[in-house]
């Protein structure tokens, strides 16, 4: 699940969430976030209320986070994420490409663009759209120009994924739940039906 600040995205989730809970499948939500690398410095998990407030790091430290998530989430794909299980991320590493100020990422674009090329994909990617003004509404974490920059990012990205729905995040929040259920269900169904 994409999309910029004041997409709605936590709100969507735990809506789908809740539709999801009552059918034969375990649906758990991650939150983007490297767990070994959080763990070893002793971090909890905090709202980031200034995510352009910090500085980038040093090239080879953020070199050596995106190396190590890219070994998390391959080790969590392949032994803690069963077929039955319905995963909905909040956020995901390539929302590093499209605003790396907020990861504090220091090193060359294209080093992130090469490990992500090696991440496991999604089955479906989601984005939350909705013009600037609406999310600037919502929140003002950034500047109203970085907002409509990161807009168009998203979208430029969305479209070079295989599997993709673009979903308006200006609509009532009900609607937009009920769009991304929607989208979700189709690729379910296709791959319960792969499987029988």
């Amino acid at each position: 699940m994409l999309g910029p600040d004041g997409a709605g995205k936590s709100s969507v989730i735990r809506g789908l969430m809740d539709k999801w809970k009552f059918q034969q499948r375990t649906v758990k939500m991650r939150h983007l976030n490297p767990r070994y690398v959080a763990q070893f410095r002793g971090q909890q998990e905090v709202i980031v209320v200034d995510p352009h407030g910090k500085q980038p790091r040093g090239a080879f430290l953020s070199i050596v986070k995106i190396v190590v998530w890219l070994f998390e989430e391959w080790y969590f794909t392949l032994f803690h994420e069963n077929q039955r299980m319905l995963i909905i991320c909040d956020r995901y590493y390539h929302d590093l490409l499209v605003d790396p100020l907020r990861y504090r990422f220091g090193a060359p674009r294209w080093t992130a663009s090469l490990i992500g090329k090696m991440m496991p994909h999604p089955r479906l990617w989601i984005l939350l759209d909705a013009p600037a003004e609406v999310l600037q509404a919502r929140k003002q974490e950034v500047r109203p120009e970085e907002t409509a920059r990161q807009c168009q990012a998203y979208r430029e990205f969305i479209r070079t994924r295989r599997h993709y729905s673009i979903v308006d995040a200006s609509q009532p929040l009900d609607k937009v739940i009920a769009d991304a259920q929607q989208a979700i269900t189709a690729v379910v169904a296709e791959v319960d039906d792969h499987r029988a």
